[in-house]
């Protein structure tokens, strides 16, 4: 079993504690959240991330620049990055990997969709 960081990015406080309650559940994260782009990207500027798990429309800096960032190599990339979203329908998630992403989760989603999208099933 791996032990990482994982980074929950989400505007909404009550999808952040619901995600973070789910990988806690997992077990194999030290978790860490912050709720916009801008804040993501503070994080990931330190390295070491194991997931970002990547809300697409926040304030600040949105989830889609967050990706561009990680493609042209500004900051580090984690190891496995989820976009989830409840805005961008499934057939967007072809675009979403193309711009970088290893998995995209349509919201809500329950635990062994989450399982799934991180490669831990």
């Amino acid at each position: 079993m791996q032990d990482g960081m994982a980074v929950i990015v989400d505007d909404d406080e009550s999808i952040r504690e619901a995600v973070c309650e789910m990988l806690q559940e997992i077990g194999e994260y030290s978790i860490a959240t912050a709720e916009d782009g801008e804040e993501a990207l503070k994080r990931l500027q330190t390295g070491g991330i194991n997931l970002l798990l990547l809300d697409l429309m926040m304030p600040k800096i949105d989830g889609y620049e967050v990706l561009s960032t990680l493609r042209n190599g500004s900051v580090p990339r984690p190891v496995r990055v989820v976009v989830m979203s409840a805005h961008a329908d499934p057939g967007a998630r072809e675009g979403i990997i193309a711009m970088g992403a290893d998995e995209f989760l349509p919201k809500p989603f329950n635990m062994s969709q989450l399982q799934a999208a991180i490669g831990n099933e």
